[in-house]
């Protein structure tokens, strides 16, 4: 039966898109809530497909009153109210309770989304987290008891924005302060004025993926994370599955399900990051919203598990877990912006005949303006692979960046970072 889903806003890194495409293909008719579509549609990033929408509805999508006004002004009833994107969790919760539709607890949204409660609730429930500190003055970093290098990051922002290693007391209060002066964020949003201050865990990154139906997780997926040197965590590419020995994937597993109970996030998709440390797993955050940078493909290629269907179907009527099959190994790599004005884009077509690539995307074109890396959003293209093994895949999707050359006046060659 054709049903009618309203999808408020998008993450610009891949799933969002993806869920939109899903509910199109499943026969739903869809609607999307912005207040800015000429932000899909510029380039730096994967750019929104209009064949996906059935219509586009402006409204102020960061207030969940205009949200729910709007819903129930549209044409047609809506049977679901998704928001996949990290800015939009909360007001879409908040809209769907107010409006009677499926969605998750808006307390276990919140509690995900501000750092510092997710950490003190799984403290709580014996979760294992890095030592941290809420701070609200940048004084506050000389009195922390921890040793240095610590992580600085604030409570509620998104995709590696404002997060730092800071090597002293001095580093750390120069940042807390800059991140206390932002007071809002990339989609016009208040930030709660507080920042993190926490013990860096030094061990790799990993990400649980992760479907929830009443309260129940099912695990669908690891996946192996690579990040730019410090002090910056970029995500330069990932792959599926993680390569975890012994019995190390469980006991991620189980960190990251026993988090997302802590926190009571009850119905949607979740993407659970971790440090690996000497002693084992430690929650780095949770994020209740589907993988973003394409992982949610990576991990359908992988298990044949289409995280952001699975979404759409849950808040549609009855629901069972998928069932999860090992088919290979997927990863993606990015290529990171260099700024500048683009002048060419060579080597694409080459790029794609790489051993087991399966996709290349760029997402800039000669005249348009590159900026720098400020955070995961800043990036000419992704190359997407398969392979044996993860590793495979991702030097496969390597190879296939380093075939790509984007003229923004510098010689920068790709190299993983």
């Amino acid at each position: 039966m054709t049903k009618h889903i309203a999808f408020l806003e998008s993450n610009l890194t891949g799933s969002g898109y993806e869920a939109m495409a899903a509910a199109r293909a499943a026969g739903h008719r869809v609607t999307f809530l912005t207040q800015d579509l000429d932000l899909y549609l510029a380039p730096g990033h994967e750019k929104l497909d209009p064949a996906w929408l059935d219509s586009v509805v402006s409204c102020d999508t960061n207030d969940p009153d205009s949200v729910v006004a709007t819903v129930k002004n549209l044409d047609r009833q809506v049977d679901a109210l998704l928001a996949v994107g990290e800015w939009h969790m909360i007001c879409a919760a908040d809209a769907s309770r107010s409006l009677g539709l499926p969605g998750p607890s808006p307390d276990g949204v919140r509690a995900a989304r501000d750092k510092s409660l997710t950490r003190r609730l799984c403290a709580a429930a014996g979760v294992p987290i890095p030592r941290f500190a809420r701070v609200t003055d940048p004084d506050e970093a000389y009195r922390w008891e921890l040793p240095y290098p610590c992580v600085v990051k604030p409570l509620d922002d998104a995709g590696s924005n404002g997060v730092r290693l800071c090597a002293s007391a001095a580093e750390a209060a120069a940042h807390i302060g800059a991140l206390l002066a932002d007071t809002h964020n990339e989609r016009g949003q208040r930030k709660i004025p507080a920042a993190l201050m926490e013990e860096y865990v030094d061990g790799p990154e990993v990400s649980v993926e992760i479907l929830v139906h009443g309260g129940t997780p099912t695990v669908v997926a690891l996946t192996w994370k690579e990040l730019s040197r410090p002090p910056y965590f970029f995500e330069t590419g990932h792959h599926v599955p993680a390569d975890l020995d012994g019995d190390l994937a469980d006991r991620c597993a189980r960190v990251a399900t026993d988090a997302l109970r802590a926190v009571g996030f009850d119905l949607g998709a979740a993407h659970v990051e971790l440090r690996l440390a000497a002693d084992g797993p430690r929650l780095i955050e949770i994020n209740c919203r589907p993988a973003g940078d394409r992982i949610t493909h990576l991990v359908a290629l992988s298990t044949g598990v289409d995280l952001c269907a699975e979404l759409v179907r849950m808040h549609l009527g009855p629901w069972t877990p998928p069932t999860v099959t090992t088919r290979q190994a997927a990863a993606i790599a990015f290529l990171p912006a260099d700024p500048g004005d683009v002048r060419a884009v060579r080597g694409a077509g080459h790029a794609r005949l790489a051993e087991g690539v399966t996709d290349v995307s760029v997402y800039v074109s000669a005249g348009d303006h590159s900026r720098p890396q400020l955070n995961n959003t800043a990036r000419h293209a992704h190359a997407i692979a398969v392979g044996r093994t993860g590793r495979q895949a991702l030097d496969r999707a390597r190879a296939s960046l380093s075939r790509l050359h984007i003229d923004t006046g510098t010689e920068a060659v790709y190299a993983p970072r």
